[in-house]
């Protein structure tokens, strides 16, 4: 495989620097997976969890603006937005991120069974598999209480889409016939208009790198190059030797790197270019099945929970493991219906859910030591991982 290109900031490179400077404060935002409450607690701190009511069991995404989380209720067919109280602050020659006192907006979306949420640099896009409706909203305005949508999308018919905007553009999958996931993808006008389409059997799992949306397909990837107005897909095959039987079903979305890592199978991981004509694959092997899975903050490195209660590191480059820690969660099984742990990464922790224990897991994501059992009760699941820095010098 050749070596995959990386686009580290400034910014990023500043990042360790930042951190030493600065006491990294954690602030976890954790929805429940059967009770319908999210829960907000700053790790490591004594203070209890603040705990507010939402709709129905939700799944938590942080939007464009990195302070509001959109809480997807599918059961109750809701869309809230949290202020998670996590604040840019301006201090003339600096900003800092600071906390304050988080608060569910009043407004909610609603319509029949939400399930994906993808974004762009200010709209949001809903897909309601209950009506095969995609809805885009405004985050800024969201942010005020305004969830009106300033756009549908109708497909047609129900079925488990996607939508994802890029611009004044949305890439929409096709409502196929009859029952089962969807087999094609369109890139839509800003009127709403076709103007192409990539055929993806069976697709499943969008990830972001670049100036690339992939989406995994039972037979290959759809890649659309946004660089481009319109974005332009294509479509590549996976290679005629892979590890095990598999299609990519989910995708990390990397923020420095043009590396996209998907899943295989239960045990292995499918890395690849989105730049290049075959993609370049490369795959890798867990040594147990994976739960679940997050990149770090540059995307070059990654964590997964695996189904024995193993964290492990791995690079996200070249699928090495990189270290590994027993006894993060008890095991779980791998059969359909079980609640298992989510994870979110930030500043040097990973934040690993136990729905199981009731708890949430602080693990130091450079030496992979336990840091903390937030115990929350119930079965917290879903979650988001925020900082802020405790101090700064002016």
């Amino acid at each position: 495989m050749k070596q995959i290109l990386t686009f580290t900031t400034a910014l990023a490179l500043a990042a360790p620097a930042i951190s030493q400077a600065h006491e990294l404060r954690y602030r976890l935002i954790v929805a429940d997976a059967e009770a319908a409450q999210i829960h907000i607690v700053d790790a490591e701190d004594d203070a209890g969890p603040t705990r507010v009511e939402v709709a129905s069991p939700a799944r938590l995404y942080l939007g464009p603006d990195g302070r509001h989380a959109w809480a997807v209720s599918r059961d109750a067919g809701q869309v809230q937005l949290l202020d998670t109280g996590v604040v840019e602050e301006d201090h003339g020659d600096h900003s800092a991120m600071i906390l304050q006192a988080p608060a569910l907006l009043p407004a909610t979306a609603s319509g029949e069974r939400p399930v994906h949420f993808n974004m762009d640099a200010a709209p949001v896009a809903v897909f309601w598999d209950g009506s095969g409706v995609a809805t885009l909203h405004d985050a800024s305005a969201a942010a005020t209480g305004d969830l009106a949508p300033v756009k549908t999308i109708e497909t047609g018919a129900p079925h488990h889409g996607v939508a994802v905007p890029v611009g004044d553009f949305t890439i929409a999958t096709v409502a196929p016939e009859g029952e089962g996931l969807p087999d094609i993808l369109a890139v839509l006008g800003p009127d709403g208009g076709e103007l192409s389409r990539v055929d993806c059997q069976n697709l499943h799992g969008e990830g972001k790198a670049g100036g690339f949306i992939a989406v995994g397909c039972e037979n290959g990837i759809a890649i659309f190059d946004t660089s481009v107005t319109p974005p332009a897909g294509r479509f590549v095959a996976y290679p005629e030797e892979v590890p095990a039987e598999g299609m990519i079903r989910q995708l990390l979305s990397p923020r420095d790197t043009m590396a996209l890592v998907g899943n295989w199978g239960a045990t292995h991981m499918a890395i690849f270019d989105p730049s290049s004509e075959t993609g370049d694959f490369l795959f890798a092997e867990f040594p147990a099945a994976r739960m679940a899975w997050a990149l770090d903050e540059t995307g070059m490195e990654g964590f997964a929970m695996l189904a024995d209660g193993r964290l492990v590191r791995f690079s996200a480059l070249t699928g090495r493991i990189l270290g590994e820690a027993a006894g993060v969660t008890g095991a779980y099984s791998m059969e359909r219906g079980v609640t298992r742990p989510m994870m979110a990464v930030a500043g040097h922790r990973v934040a690993v859910s136990d729905p199981a224990a009731g708890q949430v897991v602080m693990v130091d994501a450079d030496t992979l030591e336990i840091v903390d059992r937030v115990d929350l009760g119930s079965q917290p699941q879903s979650l988001l991982l925020l900082t802020a820095k405790s101090e700064h010098a002016h």
